[in-house]
């Protein structure tokens, strides 16, 4: 064998391996192009899995914040209509001695003390304003068989009376305040009821 083959062959040989080398490099910049390109892919996916995560959290912390509000807003408009009628009922109460139904309310007032403290005698106590229709009252009342009286006691009242029960000086108030006061859980049931249908 001849130099000039030797040389040749060890060309063809380094030649060859140089060939292989380039082609592992190739597949391993391949891999390493595929494995980045699939790292970068996930990263992207990550991202943007946790930015529509991070923007449902948004969306579902403002659209709480808005139920809140308009929760808020409602039991507030709720509110002030119930308080603009509780200051009409108020305002109502104030002037009831000069509406025509006051008359029949202090006969039922005094009707309903005197059956509920019965018929032994029963002290009824008044406005000043109200002396001459509690006796007008009394008369018609006590013709039923019971024996209620005028007291000299007076009461600072819008209207209404108070009645006690002498022996035992057990006591109802059938005063408008009173009454009022009494009646303002069921009156805010009932207006609750009509304005709101029956909504919390």
């Amino acid at each position: 064998m001849s130099v000039e083959t030797i040389i040749n062959r060890i060309r063809e040989e380094a030649e060859n391996e140089i060939q292989a080398i380039r082609a592992e490099e190739a597949r391993e910049v391949a891999a390493i192009r595929a494995r980045a390109e699939q790292s970068a892919e996930n990263a992207y996916n990550n991202r943007m899995a946790e930015g529509q995560r991070e923007i449902r959290q948004l969306i579902a912390s403002r659209e709480s914040r808005t139920r809140i509000d308009a929760k808020r807003i409602v039991r507030q408009a709720r509110e002030d209509v119930l308080n603009r009628c509780f200051d009409e009922v108020s305002a109502y109460l104030k002037t009831v001695r000069t509406r025509a139904e006051y008359p029949g309310f202090v006969h039922a007032m005094l009707e309903d003390s005197a059956r509920n403290l019965g018929q032994s005698d029963i002290a009824v106590i008044v406005h000043p304003d109200d002396r001459s229709l509690a006796e007008e009252c009394i008369s018609r009342i006590n013709k039923e068989g019971f024996s209620l009286f005028l007291s000299d006691e007076q009461i600072n009242t819008d209207g209404g009376v108070v009645c006690m029960r002498v022996a035992d000086r057990v006591v109802i108030d059938n005063t408008v305040e009173v009454r009022f006061v009494r009646l303002e859980r069921e009156m805010i049931v009932a207006a609750s009821g009509i304005l709101f249908h029956g909504e919390p």
